[in-house]
């Protein structure tokens, strides 16, 4: 039902899903969302760098015969129950910017909850009402999971690794108690006021590492992390990016620097010593991209080069 329980009153959650030049895959996201879900819901396909595939989404929809509605912050609208909500814009803001613009519409139409998919999942058991179970039953927990499925694996989480920072996958919910654990942003489910009270999903990391260095914002607000074992995604890594392409090896590299500079600072000189050493022997080794993105992401840390860069990050290393 919806939140006060009444046809028309407002959706308790609102589903974000974000569409990068990757319209099949979301369109496939969208379809398994309404298999599963009902009118307390309101899905918004967020479309980034709208302006370089116009009415992409528009045809593809309506070529499925799935209505929808064209958002806009002066439309004042909900899309209707059963209808895709279309929120467009221009440029790329990457996955932390354009979600936050999905979380910002869903506060001024007081939306209570917010679930981001990544739009290369897919909803195979449960839905959104489970979720808002839990978080009604847990008002103390700031983010939760669900179960993903990638494979070969079902996972909960991740966890970060000291001293370097890199990340693990956590397959047991008990792991979540960790101060060191955190959500998966492929699926995150969030009040949004909590969300808010952050400054949203942090937009500087522009693309990976965003989503533990939300977990661990909220964990300073003193929110615990949950997970509901009875929502189950699948999920699959790196769609729009690439796995091991450049793009993914230098953002993981350059953000994971910001994130050790804004919670774990104690460890930057030791993390440089590392740096040295890796560079020598990617360079040994004759693995010059590989040098070469290690250093560039270096570089543009120690530059506070947040957000998109303008480097050449094509092909795979």
């Amino acid at each position: 039902m919806t939140r006060d329980g009444r046809a028309g009153a407002t959706p308790a959650v609102g589903i974000l899903v974000l569409n990068y030049h990757q319209p099949d895959s979301t369109l496939a996201c969208i379809q398994s969302l309404l298999a599963h879900e009902g009118e307390e819901t309101r899905i918004l396909w967020i479309e980034n760098d709208a302006g370089s595939a116009p009415g992409v989404p528009e045809a593809l929809l309506a070529s499925h015969g799935i209505r929808y509605r064209k958002l806009s912050a002066e439309d004042g609208a909900l899309p209707e129950a059963g209808q895709i909500g279309l929120l467009e814009i221009p440029e790329n803001l990457g996955y932390a910017g354009g979600n936050n613009v999905g979380l910002a519409y869903l506060a001024d139409h007081d939306v209570p909850y917010a679930w981001v998919l990544n739009n290369d999942t897919l909803l195979l058991e449960g839905s959104c009402l489970d979720l808002v179970e839990e978080a009604r039953r847990q008002p103390d927990v700031g983010l939760w999971g669900t179960t993903v499925a990638t494979g070969r694996r079902m996972i909960v989480g991740g966890r970060l690794v000291p001293p370097t920072f890199h990340t693990e996958v956590l397959v047991d919910p008990a792991g979540l108690d960790d101060p060191l654990a955190f959500i998966n942003g492929c699926s995150v489910f969030m009040r949004v006021a909590d969300a808010l009270s952050v400054g949203g999903i942090p937009p500087h990391y522009f693309l990976y590492y965003e989503d533990v260095a939300f977990s661990l914002l909220l964990r300073r607000q003193g929110k615990l992390l949950g997970s509901n074992s009875r929502v189950v995604v699948a999920h699959e890594e790196s769609l729009s990016s690439g796995l091991r392409s450049a793009v993914v090896e230098y953002y993981n590299r350059r953000n994971r620097w910001f994130l050790i500079q804004e919670f774990f600072p104690a460890h930057l000189r030791s993390n440089q010593r590392r740096l040295a050493y890796q560079l020598q022997k990617y360079l040994f080794r004759f693995r010059f991209k590989r040098a070469w993105l290690e250093w560039a992401a270096y570089r543009d840390f120690k530059m506070q080069a947040h957000g998109r860069s303008l480097r050449d990050l094509r092909g795979r290393t």
